[in-house]
């Protein structure tokens, strides 16, 4: 409880109502609870959509629960999609690419990444049959795939060090992992086996693609690689229900 508090706090703007002394490791250690992070901002999108889709019209509902997953995690992932996305289009040398990153304006890479990524948020949960339930696991999916991008990857910068990358215990990247399939399993029965499947390569292979590009993983490719994780989970119930007859919800 202590570390899911500590990472909650981290990860969102939930204010935490009393003081955690924390020893070093602690902060790695509480990586297994990304999923149970995401199940609360997961829960709070849910809210603010259920609450508003009685007073608006449908379309409002879901700008109004994106804009709420905004607001509880302060656009801590979107910030690092955009950051990637200025650094690794601006076809520089990785040296470059790296300070790019760090850079907190935005550019015209990161600005097209941001439009796209709330654009496709924005009609990926409107064509989903049961919204409620799919902009809960959003934030689950994409907190469950960050194991598979930071565990014992490169920090590719000579000066600091990520605060996940490459620190994770094996156990706390397996359990996130275990978390966000038993999480699919109890929503999609055995098509939550597929999706689960494809979410894991999708990305380890953005994780391969960027690696080859700075030489490693930074935070802001986790952010990166947690954004699309939600778009790619998204396409995966819009594909598997059109195509495959997903049964959501099957109990």
């Amino acid at each position: 409880m202590k570390l899911f508090l500590f990472t909650l706090g981290f990860m969102t703007r939930i204010p935490i109502p009393f003081q955690m002394e924390m020893k070093e490791g602690d902060m790695e250690k509480g990586f297994v609870t990304f999923p149970l992070v995401g199940l609360v901002i997961g829960l709070v999108d849910m809210v603010v959509y259920l609450l508003f889709s009685k007073l608006l019209p449908e379309p409002m509902a879901v700008v109004m629960a994106i804009l709420a997953n905004l607001f509880v995690t302060g656009a801590f992932h979107l910030d690092g999609l955009c950051d990637t996305a200025d650094g690794i289009y601006s076809a520089r040398t990785p040296e470059r690419m790296l300070e790019i990153m760090k850079d907190s304006r935005i550019g015209t890479n990161g600005g097209i990444a941001m439009v796209a990524d709330l654009a496709l948020k924005f009609f990926g949960i409107y064509y989903c049959d049961c919204k409620w339930l799919i902009i809960l696991l959003m934030p689950v999916m994409g907190k469950m795939i960050q194991g598979v991008v930071a565990y014992k990857a490169i920090y590719p910068r000579k000066n600091g060090i990520g605060i996940y990358v490459g620190t994770i215990p094996f156990w706390g990247a397996i359990g996130a992992a275990v978390m966000g399939l038993v999480t699919l399993v109890a929503a999609f029965s055995w098509h939550g086996i597929i999706m689960w499947a494809v979410l894991v390569l999708m990305a380890y292979l953005f994780r391969c693609y960027i690696t080859n590009i700075i030489g490693g993983v930074t935070g802001d490719v986790m952010g990166a690689a947690s954004e699309l994780s939600e778009i790619w989970f998204l396409w995966l119930v819009l594909i598997l229900t059109r195509y495959a007859g997903l049964a959501i919800l099957p109990w």
